[in-house]
């Protein structure tokens, strides 16, 4: 008998492992480029919508600081007139300690913390707290239809910057160059004797407010 062999495995065909595709200097930097130019479109796009939104007003704190009444000093004058065109002015409220909320209807941060504030107010108002919610950039009768929509019950004020100061009282002008506001909202709480106890550039919760509420209406 003749044997037969087994046959022979057929070779297994391996192709050279290619080598790994390098980057080279140009390919990086466009690269870097497109990732620069995409995160440019990014920020541009949210810049054009914050400023159409107003939140290009909001933050700014650290400059907003150095232009207000600084804590431990008298508060100086506010004159404005409020939204029923009746003239404000702060020294109406002498021997009462005053809340002075700077803030807009456009604002955001604004409209988040309104239900914290009205909430806060309804139980510092019968304690003797006046505050005084002067709308910045915007119409004080726009402002007032928002805070009633809230159900707010404290008093909406212009701001005293839309005032042509050649056809309304000049104190009105002179008193908006001592609150120059930068940043929204911006809180000031002033004591019954007319000295600012706090100053906070931030939006305010309940019991944030009910504490500096608390404080003022301490200073005897």
């Amino acid at each position: 008998m003749t044997s037969q062999q087994p046959a022979s495995p057929a070779p297994i065909s391996s192709s050279p492992a290619k080598p790994a595709t390098r980057i080279t200097a140009n390919e990086r930097l466009i690269r870097i480029g497109l990732v620069a130019v995409v995160a440019l479109g990014i920020i541009g796009a949210a810049w054009f919508v914050s400023g159409r939104d107003g939140i290009g007003l909001i933050g700014g704190g650290g400059v907003n600081a150095q232009l207000l009444p600084k804590v431990g000093e008298q508060a100086p004058a506010l004159v404005t007139y409020d939204s029923k065109g009746n003239l404000v002015h702060l020294s109406d409220f002498k021997g009462r300690p005053v809340w002075l909320n700077f803030w807009g209807s456009w604002c955001p941060p604004c409209r988040s913390e309104m239900p914290d504030i009205v909430a806060a107010y309804d139980e510092l108002q019968p304690k003797g707290v006046v505050m005084l919610a002067v709308s910045m950039q915007e119409a004080p009768q726009t402002a007032q239809q928002y805070a009633d929509l809230n159900h707010a019950t404290f008093r909406v004020l212009a701001d005293p910057n839309i005032f042509d100061p050649q056809q309304f009282p000049p104190e009105i002008a002179d008193s908006a160059g001592h609150y120059q506001i930068r940043n929204f909202p911006t809180h000031i709480f002033i004591d019954r004797n007319g000295i600012v106890r706090a100053v906070v550039l931030e939006p305010l919760d309940e019991q944030s407010a009910l504490k500096y509420g608390d404080m003022i209406l301490a200073q005897k």
